[in-house]
């Protein structure tokens, strides 16, 4: 016999299971499982690895308002395989932090001092080309960090992700080959595509997950910011899963705020 703390819990899954769902898409899952690349990140994705294919060196820089996804396509960009290792350092306050998770990820000799790292490092990408990934969100890059990634980027392709990343002094940091992409908010038709995908992709592939109205809505609340989009539709679903019915619908849909 189920208890009342049972009941929720038991009533979640039944709610569930009858809208065609495996849980609520819009959660913020760490494994990106739900990540959905649009046109224009397929198109950065497939010329970043092209440049790590081709043993190329420089800097490639992300950037995008606060919510546009930068983080999220920085896991993405880090998860493929390729011929060469790859290496990821997430948000990062310090040089000798960077220096840690890029060396960690590489399986390097584990050491604590930032010249020691450094070296060990070099000393790899001088043997061996690496991939690496900076996702400096959501802290400001320091000059001893902008002249390490420059370094960096003499041996290698480098990618950085961050709010106003373009903004840093790069070539007084002695970097001369930087490529910059601005990640754009969704239109209309974009987050229709990227909703329903992230339906069927949690099993809900039959009959669409919300109405037209309620489509309309989350665009005008969110004005294409994907995080923002992905918090609504969030709250929508747990709307949802309280009630009676099988679709989202305009009414459900709450304006978010944006996270910084």
């Amino acid at each position: 016999m189920y208890s009342a703390v049972d009941a929720h819990p038991l009533q979640r899954m039944l709610r569930l299971k009858m809208l065609r769902l495996l849980e609520n898409p819009f959660e913020d899952f760490a494994d990106g499982r739900y990540f959905i690349p649009t046109p224009q990140l397929a198109r950065i994705y497939q010329e970043v690895r092209q440049r790590w294919f081709g043993r190329e060196k420089g800097l490639v820089l992300i950037d995008g308002e606060r919510g546009s996804g930068k983080s999220a396509f920085a896991r993405f960009l880090a998860g493929g395989h390729l011929p060469a290792p790859l290496a990821v350092a997430t948000a990062p306050r310090t040089p000798n932090r960077m220096l840690k998770l890029i060396n960690d990820d590489l399986g390097l000799p584990r050491v604590k001092e930032e010249e020691n790292r450094r070296r060990l490092l070099l000393e790899f990408l001088e043997r061996q080309y690496a991939g690496i990934v900076v996702d400096q969100d959501p802290h400001k890059l320091i000059p001893a960090q902008g002249q390490l990634i420059a370094t960096l980027a003499e041996r290698t392709t480098v990618v950085v992700t961050g709010y106003e990343i373009f903004n840093y002094p790069w070539e007084n940091w002695g970097v001369g080959n930087v490529v910059r992409y601005l990640l754009d908010p969704w239109d209309y038709d974009t987050l229709v595509f990227v909703l329903d995908e992230i339906s069927r992709r949690a099993g809900r592939a039959a009959t669409p997950l919300f109405t037209p109205e309620a489509m309309e809505r989350v665009y005008m609340l969110s004005q294409g910011n994907p995080r923002k989009t992905l918090a609504v539709c969030k709250n929508a679903v747990e709307t949802l899963l309280q009630g009676e019915g099988t679709t989202v619908e305009a009414w459900m849909l709450e304006e978010m705020p944006v996270q910084t």
